[in-house]
C-alpha cells in the first residue's frame, strides 16, 4: 500500500544524478530522504530515457522519464516513501542503478515455478546501495546459500526466506563491500529434489 508523501523542508536540495557523455549515470546508487526530489542532468549528446523497474509487488516509486541531451534536466519526486527502486537507461532488465527512498527496502518476491521447479526471484539481478536494505518475501519457506567467493553480505545474515506473515521476514542491510553477490535458494520441506533457484544482488558503492 502506498505511503503518504511527507513534505520536506524548503532547504533540502534535490539529489543530482549526472548522465555522462558515454551514457553512464553517476552516482550509480544513492539514498534520498522521503519526498526528496531527484534531478537527472544529461551531458550526453542525445535524449536519454530513464526506465524504472516496477516494484516486485507492483508499487511505482518513480515515473519513467526522458532527459534531453546537451545539459538537459528532469526532476522527479518519489511517489511513495520508504521504498527502493532499480532503474536503467535502455529498457533492459539488467538494472545497474538504484535509489533508496527513506528507510525503505528493495523487495524481492520469490515464487515457486511448478514448471521449472525453481524459486523465481523478482527482480533479478537486484541492485541496492552499500548500506541499503533488501527484503525477500516468499510464497513458501526457502533456504539461502551464498557463493563461497563473496559470502553473505547482509546484517542480520540472510540464510532463510519466509512468507510475509512470518515475523522472521525482516529487512537486511548490505554491510559488505560493493560487488556482485550470487545466491542459490532451495525450497524447504520438498521431497522431489527440486525447488532450487536464485540470482544476484548487486551492491553499489
Amino acid at each position: 500500500m502506498a505511503t503518504a508523501r511527507v513534505p520536506l523542508e524548503d532547504d533540502v536540495l534535490a539529489q543530482v544524478i549526472t548522465i555522462a557523455s558515454n551514457g553512464v549515470l553517476s552516482p550509480a546508487t544513492c539514498f534520498i530522504a522521503n519526498a526528496q526530489q531527484v534531478t537527472f542532468v544529461n551531458n550526453s549528446g542525445g535524449s536519454i530515457p530513464i526506465t524504472f523497474e516496477p516494484d516486485a509487488f507492483g508499487v511505482t516509486v518513480f515515473n519513467n522519464v526522458s532527459v534531453g541531451g546537451n545539459g538537459g534536466t528532469n526532476t522527479q519526486s518519489p511517489q511513495v516513501n520508504n521504498r527502493t527502486v532499480n532503474y536503467n537507461t535502455d529498457g533492459s532488465t539488467t538494472y545497474p542503478y538504484a535509489i533508496q527512498v527513506g528507510a525503505g527496502a528493495l523487495f524481492i518476491k520469490v515464487t515457486y515455478n511448478q514448471t521449472s521447479g525453481n524459486g523465481d526471484c523478482t527482480p533479478d539481478p537486484a541492485v541496492i546501495p552499500l548500506g541499503g536494505t533488501i527484503e525477500f518475501i516468499g510464497d513458501a519457506n526457502y533456504s539461502v546459500r551464498w557463493n563461497a567467493a563473496n559470502g553473505d553480505p547482509f546484517t542480520p545474515p540472510l540464510t532463510n526466506i519466509y512468507t510475509a506473515s512470518n515475523p522472521l521476514t525482516v529487512p537486511h542491510t548490505a554491510s559488505r563491500p560493493s560487488g556482485n553477490y550470487g545466491y542459490t535458494i532451495t525450497k524447504l520441506a520438498i521431497t522431489d529434489g527440486t525447488g532450487h533457484g536464485g540470482g544476484t544482488i548487486k551492491i553499489g558503492g
